[in-house]
């Protein structure tokens, strides 16, 4: 049999990839050794003479979940590729000049505001603790914010009427309304109501569910209900309680009590949450207020009102132009 001898380049092929091949694995397990905590700070990788550090490392790895979401040398190796990946895209973008760019240049920018302000005070605020004298002070002096209007539950029977439907088509209406009103209220506390609401009423909303119309509040504004249905419900003292036919310009209604809140006061263990997340939020904005005014203090200002006011100008008379007229430049 004859034995074939490899060429010399076939030889250096498979010797590189043998060599590349244990580049990789060794890449790999040199990149989990610094994340157990080896002390070397030699960088994993240099792109564009830039170093990706075992701490820059550790930090994206943190940032993507953690060493529980890098289980394995392959998983562990996908990162620092990918690390690699988006470090030589932004070194070739940036020799191509992308970096003096507005947009990249903005985007930069916040990106230092937002982690500035997080450093400074979002993450010392993570162990902030409000105390319960704080709280209840906090409650005592706002009161009012925490007041519960009285409110009512009830269900409506709406009987609609045009508004130029002639007098004896009204009439006829009403007359409706009183058949289904004494028939409601002959059994106040059983299911007639609400078969006659959904059996009669003309109101689609509330139909389907017996007439029942949800909670309403005292001095709420903009409801779609008259103010003469509002009135009759909070003039209602009883569970079951059924009001008389009322008559508005568009229809006759009548209302049933099912239940009634009297105005109070939300507890403190009830809003006891929501105040110390207030609390909070006044700290981070008073700290950002201080830290802005500390920062402005250290750097050069000048606003160019003049410059702003003609700008102002120009937009004011570009709005004022009439819709389809055109413009000079146009003409």
């Amino acid at each position: 049999m004859r034995i074939r001898i490899p060429a010399l380049g076939q030889i250096l092929v498979i010797a590189a990839a043998a060599f590349v091949g244990g580049v990789v694995v060794l890449g790999g397990q040199f990149a989990w050794r610094h994340l157990r905590g080896n002390s070397t700070d030699d960088p994993l990788a240099v792109v564009g003479g830039k170093p990706i550090t075992p701490q820059a490392y550790r930090a994206e790895m943190e940032r993507r979940g953690g060493v529980a979401a890098f289980q394995t040398p392959e998983e562990r190796r996908a990162l620092l590729d990918d690390m690699v990946r988006m470090a030589v895209l932004a070194s070739d973008a940036e020799q191509a000049g992308y970096l003096q760019s507005s947009d990249v240049q903005h985007a930069i920018q916040v990106l230092l505001a937002q982690r500035y302000e997080q450093l400074m005070i979002d993450d010392p605020l993570a162990g902030l603790t409000v105390g319960e004298d704080e709280v209840a002070e906090y409650y005592h002096d706002h009161l009012a914010e925490f007041a519960l209007p009285e409110s009512v539950h009830v269900a409506v029977i709406s009987l609609h009427v045009e508004d130029a439907a002639p007098q004896a088509a009204r009439e006829a209406v009403r007359v409706r309304a009183q058949g289904l009103h004494e028939r409601a209220v002959a059994d106040p506390h059983g299911d007639v109501f609400a078969e006659l609401a959904a059996q009669q009423s003309d109101d689609p909303d509330t139909r389907a569910s017996g007439g029942e119309a949800g909670w309403w509040a005292a001095g709420e504004e903009a409801t779609r209900w008259p103010e003469p249905v509002r009135n009759a419900a909070f003039a209602l003292t009883a569970s079951g309680q059924i009001s008389p036919v009322i008559a508005t310009p568009n229809g006759f209604y009548m209302v049933k009590l099912l239940d009634r809140i009297s105005a109070g006061t939300r507890p403190l263990s009830e809003v006891y949450r929501g105040i110390e997340q207030q609390l909070i939020r006044a700290e981070r904005q008073k700290r950002a207020a201080q830290l802005y005014n500390e920062a402005l203090s250290k750097t050069e200002l000048h606003i160019n009102e003049a410059a702003l006011a003609q700008m102002e100008a120009i937009q004011k008379a570009v709005s004022d132009v009439p819709t389809g007229t055109a413009s000079p430049s146009a003409s």
